[in-house]
């Protein structure tokens, strides 16, 4: 049978035994030589949290991918950490593992805020930390932190009736591709009947109610949206603290007389009927209301830009908030 016979060494040279792949290398340089703006840490601790959140998309333990990548436990928790040198041959096989292309891997599906990265990571770290008994407690409060922050997707526009909620808000989501809701509407349908019907036969608690429920079901619409709200929606408490955790908020603000020549404009009379001192009634329902209005994340002034200057307005900050 033949046989491959080494080539000798080279004389006087010793042969040297394989080295270990380097250690990550600071941030601007690689073994020691300069690379400006790579930051060879944030990659480590990136690639980490891909892997880390790889194996839970698949329901896997660390053990179970250390065995099946044939790694130790430990090297895999420091890879997922983002403290382990990694080598081609190991991604490969981790990759082989998750059933994922190693390109793809390597690859982010977007790039990272700046300084995102570590934040993260310490959160995914603490969180590796904790026992299991408190995890629950931990995803809880995780959750509802989640949930006092307003969707970058999701709008609404408050504001008196006459301050263009409908008419603006309707030309800005076509501008800006957003499905656009008018709540009162929306409760309209639920109950099946006119506002107005809906009013006199059941009064205005129930009108709250349905107006609360009828939001509830647009925080599990997947859709970019734009909601005109009632004027009174800042009057239950509980729906506008909602409203303001969960949509970007806008409030619409117009003079007493724009609201009022507004409504007129529309051909709609129903709120002065009946009240000589209608005026009166409305410049102080606004006052009343207005230190709620600026509880508002936005205000717009429709009086001073006017519909069209509103409508840029408002256009303008929408798509710088997604």
């Amino acid at each position: 049978m033949s046989s491959i016979v080494p080539m000798p060494s080279a004389p006087h040279r010793r042969s040297r035994p394989p080295r270990s792949a380097p250690p990550l290398a600071p941030e601007g340089s690689v073994a020691g030589v300069p690379s400006p703006g790579v930051d060879w840490t944030a990659i480590a601790l990136e690639l980490g949290m891909r892997l880390r959140a790889a194996r839970a998309a698949r329901g896997l333990t660390v053990a179970a991918l250390a065995a099946s990548a044939d790694l130790s436990r430990r090297f895999l928790t420091d890879v997922e950490l983002g403290k382990a040198n990694l080598s081609l041959q190991v991604l490969a096989r981790l990759a082989a593992a998750l059933h994922l292309d190693l390109a793809a891997l390597l690859t982010p599906a977007a790039p990272a805020r700046p300084g995102a990265a570590p934040q993260r990571w310490r959160v995914h770290s603490l969180v590796d930390q904790l026992p299991d008994h408190a995890l629950d407690e931990a995803r809880t409060r995780l959750e509802e932190i989640a949930a006092t922050q307003p969707s970058p997707h999701r709008f609404a526009l408050i504001g008196l009736r006459g301050a263009g909620k409908s008419s603006i808000g309707r030309a800005v989501a076509r501008r800006c591709k957003l499905a656009f809701i008018e709540l009162d509407h929306e409760v309209e349908a639920r109950a099946g009947m006119p506002l107005a019907d809906l009013f006199t036969l059941h009064g205005e608690s129930y009108y709250r109610q349905l107006e609360r429920e009828t939001l509830e079901t647009l925080l599990v619409d997947e859709r970019p949206l734009l909601v005109a709200t009632g004027g009174g929606i800042v009057a239950a408490p509980e729906t506008y603290a909602l409203l303001r955790r969960r949509f970007v908020t806008v409030w619409l603000k117009a003079t007493p007389e724009e609201h009022w020549n507004r409504v007129v404009e529309q051909g709609d009379s129903r709120p002065m009927q009946g009240q000589p001192a209608a005026m009166a009634r409305l410049r102080e329902i606004l006052a009343e209301r207005a230190p709620l209005y600026r509880l508002a994340h936005h205000v717009i002034d429709t009086s001073a830009l006017g519909e069209a200057g509103s409508a840029e307005q408002l256009a303008t900050l929408l798509q710088g908030a997604r």
